[in-house]
């Protein structure tokens, strides 16, 4: 049996969406020749950054089953947003919507046994206060949409017991808020980061070895760029 999580999503800061978890597949009884060398790769959390510099999660691999690093959130190149679960959609220009999950268009017996889901919408309603990030997907739930007053939620992740007892991996980041505006948001269950608004908000990392994505942050710079989480690669025979 095998579990196999790619990187989360990293998140920008400017109220951007949350990164997405990395890719899931759960393959029980998976045929290996015994003897036989399996390549496994676990993939690294993306990389936080200012705008259009976030970068998606690293793939892991376990012989032919590739989990895809997750989405990470940056309204500067919308192609990084599509991962194995999607970012959330950013606030400019105008309400973007969330990115694609692509997990399970995957080969490797992906379309079966994999898991992925898009991010949620963002929202502009004003430039004082009504911007805000959507929640990134996790693989059991799609990121929450964002509105005129909340910031959108992570997706939740999925739960296996393939380590002895039952841990959630690969949950989206939520998405960040605007500097003027209030409240805070949770990433999804397994991993993803929580993420805030109003001065000195932060968002948080995903967390390492469950392939969570970064929770978005404000727009008041550097401190606010998060990274994803590490994904994990898990044997039982």
């Amino acid at each position: 049996d095998v579990l196999v999580v790619g990187g989360g999503g990293g998140s920008a800061h400017h109220h951007d969406g949350g990164g997405g978890g990395g890719g899931l597949i759960y393959r029980p009884g998976f045929p290996i020749t015994p003897g036989s060398p399996i390549s496994v790769t676990v993939g690294n959390g993306g990389i936080g950054g200012p705008q259009g510099n976030t970068t998606v999660g690293q793939d892991s691999v376990f012989s032919t089953l590739t989990a895809k690093g997750g989405g990470s959130g940056s309204p500067g190149t919308p192609g990084n947003g599509i991962g194995g679960s999607g970012a959330g959609g950013t606030h400019s220009p105008g309400t973007q919507p969330g990115r694609p999950g692509i997990q399970p268009t995957q080969p490797g017996d992906s379309g079966t046994y994999g898991f992925g889901n898009p991010g949620g919408n963002g929202h502009y309603t004003n430039p004082g206060t009504g911007a805000q990030g959507g929640g990134g997907g996790g693989a059991g739930a799609a990121g929450g949409n964002a509105g005129a007053n909340n910031l959108g939620p992570g997706g939740a992740g999925k739960s296996y017991s393939i380590s002895g007892s039952g841990v959630y991996y690969s949950g989206g980041g939520a998405g960040g808020g605007h500097q003027n505006a209030t409240g805070n948001s949770s990433g999804g269950q397994g991993g993803g980061g929580n993420a805030g608004s109003g001065p000195g908000a932060t968002g948080q990392n995903g967390t390492a070895n469950r392939g969570g994505g970064a929770g978005g942050g404000n727009d008041s710079g550097g401190p606010n760029d998060r990274t994803g989480g590490s994904g994990i690669v898990i044997v039982s025979y």
